[in-house]
Protein backbone atom coordinates (compact mmCIF):
# COMPACT_ATOMS: atom_id res chain seq x y z
CA UNK A 1 0.00 0.00 0.00
CA UNK A 2 1.43 3.49 -0.75
CA UNK A 3 1.75 6.10 1.40
CA UNK A 4 -0.76 8.16 0.10
CA UNK A 5 -3.28 4.98 0.28
CA UNK A 6 -2.31 4.58 3.98
CA UNK A 7 -3.00 8.44 4.90
CA UNK A 8 -6.51 8.20 3.33
CA UNK A 9 -7.52 4.79 5.38
CA UNK A 10 -6.10 6.79 8.72
CA UNK A 11 -8.40 9.57 7.73
CA UNK A 12 -11.62 6.90 7.67
CA UNK A 13 -10.66 5.45 10.70
CA UNK A 14 -10.39 8.51 12.60
CA UNK A 15 -13.39 10.02 11.09
CA UNK A 16 -15.45 6.73 12.07
CA UNK A 17 -14.49 6.69 15.72
CA UNK A 18 -15.26 10.55 16.19
CA UNK A 19 -18.59 9.61 14.56
CA UNK A 20 -19.34 6.52 17.15
CA UNK A 21 -18.00 8.89 20.39
CA UNK A 22 -19.58 12.23 19.75
CA UNK A 23 -22.44 12.06 17.28
CA UNK A 24 -26.16 10.88 18.70
CA UNK A 25 -28.20 8.63 15.92
CA UNK A 26 -30.47 10.92 14.09
CA UNK A 27 -33.63 9.24 14.72
CA UNK A 28 -33.34 10.03 18.63
CA UNK A 29 -33.76 13.92 19.44
CA UNK A 30 -32.34 15.04 22.30
CA UNK A 31 -35.92 15.62 24.74
CA UNK A 32 -37.20 18.95 24.90
CA UNK A 33 -35.60 21.63 27.52
CA UNK A 34 -39.45 21.69 29.36
CA UNK A 35 -39.08 18.24 29.59
CA UNK A 36 -35.71 18.47 31.25
CA UNK A 37 -36.31 21.28 33.68
CA UNK A 38 -39.70 19.09 35.08
CA UNK A 39 -37.70 16.41 35.35
CA UNK A 40 -35.04 18.23 37.98
CA UNK A 41 -37.77 20.53 39.51
CA UNK A 42 -39.76 16.61 40.13
CA UNK A 43 -35.98 15.24 41.70
CA UNK A 44 -35.88 18.19 43.88
CA UNK A 45 -39.43 19.72 44.21
CA UNK A 46 -38.36 22.27 47.11
CA UNK A 47 -35.12 21.76 48.47
CA UNK A 48 -34.40 25.49 47.04
CA UNK A 49 -37.29 27.14 49.25
CA UNK A 50 -36.49 29.66 51.68
CA UNK A 51 -37.95 30.05 54.75
CA UNK A 52 -40.53 32.65 53.89
CA UNK A 53 -41.71 30.32 51.13
CA UNK A 54 -42.07 27.29 53.43
CA UNK A 55 -43.84 28.97 56.53
CA UNK A 56 -46.73 30.07 53.10
CA UNK A 57 -46.55 26.75 52.01
CA UNK A 58 -47.43 25.00 55.65
CA UNK A 59 -49.98 28.20 55.68
CA UNK A 60 -52.03 27.51 52.61
CA UNK A 61 -51.95 23.66 53.25
CA UNK A 62 -53.15 24.12 56.65
CA UNK A 63 -55.71 27.17 56.02
CA UNK A 64 -56.65 27.12 52.70
CA UNK A 65 -55.50 29.07 49.65
CA UNK A 66 -56.56 32.73 50.95
CA UNK A 67 -54.29 32.52 53.81
CA UNK A 68 -51.08 34.87 53.68
CA UNK A 69 -48.14 35.81 55.89
CA UNK A 70 -49.07 39.47 56.08
CA UNK A 71 -52.95 40.42 56.31
CA UNK A 72 -55.96 38.47 57.44
CA UNK A 73 -57.94 36.04 55.32
CA UNK A 74 -61.66 35.03 55.62
CA UNK A 75 -61.86 31.24 56.77
CA UNK A 76 -64.11 29.11 59.43
CA UNK A 77 -63.50 28.03 62.88
CA UNK A 78 -65.05 24.70 64.28
CA UNK A 79 -65.55 24.29 67.76
CA UNK A 80 -68.09 22.17 69.63
CA UNK A 81 -70.04 21.75 66.82
CA UNK A 82 -70.52 24.69 65.97
CA UNK A 83 -68.65 26.32 62.97
CA UNK A 84 -68.17 30.14 62.60
CA UNK A 85 -67.16 32.53 60.22
CA UNK A 86 -63.79 33.93 61.47
CA UNK A 87 -60.68 36.05 60.42
CA UNK A 88 -57.58 34.25 61.03
CA UNK A 89 -54.00 36.07 60.29
CA UNK A 90 -50.72 35.46 61.58
CA UNK A 91 -50.13 36.81 65.01
CA UNK A 92 -46.76 36.06 65.75
CA UNK A 93 -43.62 33.90 64.40
CA UNK A 94 -39.75 33.00 64.64
CA UNK A 95 -37.20 30.68 63.49
CA UNK A 96 -35.09 29.97 66.93
CA UNK A 97 -31.96 27.73 67.08
CA UNK A 98 -32.52 24.49 69.12
CA UNK A 99 -29.57 22.19 70.18
CA UNK A 100 -27.76 21.75 66.17
CA UNK A 101 -30.84 22.33 64.58
CA UNK A 102 -33.36 24.50 64.45
CA UNK A 103 -37.08 25.38 64.85
CA UNK A 104 -39.83 27.82 63.79
CA UNK A 105 -42.79 28.84 65.94
CA UNK A 106 -45.97 30.19 64.47
CA UNK A 107 -48.97 31.03 66.12
CA UNK A 108 -52.09 31.48 63.86
CA UNK A 109 -55.07 33.90 65.83
CA UNK A 110 -58.78 33.80 64.55
CA UNK A 111 -61.22 36.22 65.48
CA UNK A 112 -64.90 34.96 64.76
CA UNK A 113 -67.29 37.81 63.12
CA UNK A 114 -69.83 37.59 65.40
CA UNK A 115 -68.30 37.65 68.39
CA UNK A 116 -70.26 38.73 71.56
CA UNK A 117 -68.56 40.55 74.63
CA UNK A 118 -68.02 37.31 76.45
CA UNK A 119 -66.62 35.52 73.58
CA UNK A 120 -63.22 34.50 73.23
CA UNK A 121 -61.23 34.25 70.07
CA UNK A 122 -59.11 31.24 68.70
CA UNK A 123 -55.52 30.95 68.63
CA UNK A 124 -53.34 27.85 67.24
CA UNK A 125 -49.94 27.41 67.77
CA UNK A 126 -47.27 25.21 66.10
CA UNK A 127 -43.47 24.18 66.34
CA UNK A 128 -42.44 23.60 63.08
CA UNK A 129 -39.10 21.31 62.01
CA UNK A 130 -37.39 21.95 58.32
CA UNK A 131 -37.93 18.98 56.65
CA UNK A 132 -36.86 17.98 53.02
CA UNK A 133 -37.40 21.52 52.10
CA UNK A 134 -41.01 22.19 53.57
CA UNK A 135 -42.02 22.43 57.36
CA UNK A 136 -43.59 19.26 59.33
CA UNK A 137 -45.39 19.60 62.67
CA UNK A 138 -43.23 19.20 65.42
CA UNK A 139 -46.37 19.68 67.90
CA UNK A 140 -48.86 21.76 67.82
CA UNK A 141 -51.59 23.02 70.37
CA UNK A 142 -54.76 24.42 68.44
CA UNK A 143 -58.05 25.64 68.90
CA UNK A 144 -57.41 27.49 72.26
CA UNK A 145 -59.19 30.23 73.56
CA UNK A 146 -58.29 33.86 74.62
CA UNK A 147 -59.35 37.17 74.77
CA UNK A 148 -63.06 38.63 74.68
CA UNK A 149 -65.38 39.80 71.85
CA UNK A 150 -63.88 37.61 69.83
CA UNK A 151 -60.92 38.94 70.29
CA UNK A 152 -57.65 36.72 71.06
CA UNK A 153 -55.60 38.91 72.41
CA UNK A 154 -51.91 39.20 71.50
CA UNK A 155 -48.97 36.61 71.26
CA UNK A 156 -45.21 37.21 71.80
CA UNK A 157 -42.49 34.43 71.06
CA UNK A 158 -40.04 34.86 73.93
CA UNK A 159 -36.93 32.54 75.44
CA UNK A 160 -37.50 30.83 78.34
CA UNK A 161 -33.77 28.69 78.54
CA UNK A 162 -30.80 28.55 76.80
CA UNK A 163 -32.53 26.65 73.62
CA UNK A 164 -36.13 26.80 75.20
CA UNK A 165 -39.13 29.19 73.74
CA UNK A 166 -42.48 29.81 73.65
CA UNK A 167 -45.47 31.56 73.82
CA UNK A 168 -46.84 34.17 75.68
CA UNK A 169 -50.47 35.60 75.12
CA UNK A 170 -51.88 38.64 76.40
CA UNK A 171 -55.36 38.51 76.73
CA UNK A 172 -57.99 40.79 78.40
CA UNK A 173 -61.62 41.50 79.88
CA UNK A 174 -63.17 45.19 80.00
CA UNK A 175 -66.43 45.98 81.80
CA UNK A 176 -68.03 48.32 84.21
CA UNK A 177 -64.75 50.71 84.28
CA UNK A 178 -62.95 47.44 85.43
CA UNK A 179 -59.97 46.04 83.58
CA UNK A 180 -58.82 42.32 84.04
CA UNK A 181 -55.93 41.38 82.03
CA UNK A 182 -54.14 38.38 81.59
CA UNK A 183 -51.04 36.55 80.57
CA UNK A 184 -50.45 32.89 79.82
CA UNK A 185 -47.67 30.91 78.75
CA UNK A 186 -48.10 27.81 76.57
CA UNK A 187 -44.55 26.10 76.12
CA UNK A 188 -43.19 22.90 74.78
CA UNK A 189 -43.16 19.88 77.40
CA UNK A 190 -42.21 16.85 76.59
CA UNK A 191 -44.96 15.06 74.58
CA UNK A 192 -45.82 18.78 73.42
CA UNK A 193 -47.29 21.90 73.61
CA UNK A 194 -48.87 22.90 76.75
CA UNK A 195 -50.90 25.84 78.71
CA UNK A 196 -48.12 25.98 81.43
CA UNK A 197 -50.70 28.77 83.57
CA UNK A 198 -51.56 32.00 83.64
CA UNK A 199 -51.42 35.45 85.80
CA UNK A 200 -52.72 38.51 85.33
CA UNK A 201 -50.72 40.74 83.46
CA UNK A 202 -52.56 44.21 84.56
CA UNK A 203 -55.79 44.78 86.91
CA UNK A 204 -57.56 48.02 87.61
CA UNK A 205 -60.61 49.94 88.82
CA UNK A 206 -60.13 53.11 88.47
CA UNK A 207 -62.83 53.93 85.95
CA UNK A 208 -65.01 51.86 87.90
CA UNK A 209 -68.71 52.63 87.13
CA UNK A 210 -69.72 52.13 90.81
CA UNK A 211 -67.73 55.23 91.86
CA UNK A 212 -69.77 57.54 89.82
CA UNK A 213 -72.14 58.34 92.89
CA UNK A 214 -70.91 61.47 94.42
CA UNK A 215 -71.65 59.49 98.01
CA UNK A 216 -69.61 56.77 97.19
CA UNK A 217 -66.94 58.13 96.14
CA UNK A 218 -65.05 57.49 100.01
CA UNK A 219 -65.38 54.02 99.71
CA UNK A 220 -64.66 54.33 96.27
CA UNK A 221 -61.56 55.65 97.03
CA UNK A 222 -60.67 53.10 100.02
CA UNK A 223 -61.08 50.34 97.15
CA UNK A 224 -59.38 51.56 93.78
CA UNK A 225 -56.33 49.65 92.48
CA UNK A 226 -54.18 49.76 89.50
CA UNK A 227 -51.44 47.10 89.43
CA UNK A 228 -48.85 46.12 86.84
CA UNK A 229 -47.36 42.28 86.97
CA UNK A 230 -44.17 42.26 84.85
CA UNK A 231 -43.17 38.93 83.82
CA UNK A 232 -39.39 38.00 82.68
CA UNK A 233 -37.42 35.07 83.04
CA UNK A 234 -33.72 35.11 84.99
CA UNK A 235 -31.17 34.33 82.42
CA UNK A 236 -28.07 35.23 85.14
CA UNK A 237 -27.60 31.47 84.23
CA UNK A 238 -27.50 31.25 80.49
CA UNK A 239 -26.44 28.11 79.81
CA UNK A 240 -29.36 26.81 81.75
CA UNK A 241 -31.96 24.66 80.18
CA UNK A 242 -35.06 26.39 81.69
CA UNK A 243 -34.76 30.09 83.20
CA UNK A 244 -35.99 30.60 86.91
CA UNK A 245 -39.49 32.76 85.89
CA UNK A 246 -39.96 36.07 88.10
CA UNK A 247 -42.56 38.06 88.01
CA UNK A 248 -42.76 41.97 89.34
CA UNK A 249 -46.10 43.46 90.70
CA UNK A 250 -45.97 46.91 91.13
CA UNK A 251 -48.38 49.66 91.55
CA UNK A 252 -51.00 50.91 93.87
CA UNK A 253 -52.95 48.48 95.73
CA UNK A 254 -56.39 49.49 97.27
CA UNK A 255 -56.58 52.33 99.12
CA UNK A 256 -53.55 54.01 97.30
CA UNK A 257 -50.55 51.57 98.87
CA UNK A 258 -48.07 51.50 96.82
CA UNK A 259 -46.45 47.40 95.92
CA UNK A 260 -43.58 46.55 94.99
CA UNK A 261 -42.96 42.52 94.82
CA UNK A 262 -40.83 40.24 92.94
CA UNK A 263 -42.61 36.26 92.62
CA UNK A 264 -40.22 33.75 91.77
CA UNK A 265 -41.14 30.15 89.95
CA UNK A 266 -39.83 27.43 88.58
CA UNK A 267 -41.41 24.80 86.18
CA UNK A 268 -42.80 21.63 87.70
CA UNK A 269 -41.25 18.56 85.81
CA UNK A 270 -44.05 16.35 86.99
CA UNK A 271 -46.98 18.57 85.82
CA UNK A 272 -44.74 20.72 83.43
CA UNK A 273 -46.96 23.77 84.79
CA UNK A 274 -45.97 27.14 86.87
CA UNK A 275 -47.29 26.79 90.27
CA UNK A 276 -49.06 30.29 90.85
CA UNK A 277 -50.74 31.56 93.58
CA UNK A 278 -54.85 32.87 93.70
CA UNK A 279 -52.70 36.41 94.37
CA UNK A 280 -51.79 36.55 91.41
CA UNK A 281 -54.87 35.87 89.73
CA UNK A 282 -57.01 37.79 91.61
CA UNK A 283 -59.32 40.50 90.00
CA UNK A 284 -59.30 42.79 93.15
CA UNK A 285 -58.13 43.65 96.27
CA UNK A 286 -56.10 40.78 98.14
Amino acid sequence: MSPLQRRCLAAVVIATVAGVLGCAPTNAPAPPQAAQDAAVAKAAPLAHLSRTERLRAFLTERYGKAATLSGKWRGSWAQDGDTRLTDWQVCAEQPVVTGDSWQQLLAVCGSPLDGAHPDPGAIDFFVLRPEAGRFAVAAALTGQNFGSRGEPGTVQILRAGSDFYGFRIEHGWFGQGYSLITQTLVLPGPNGLVDAGGVRSHIDNTAAYDCDDADAEPDCQARLFNLDFTLRFDDRDPAARQWPLLIEETGLGCGGQPVRREHRFTLDPNTWTYAFPEALQREGCE
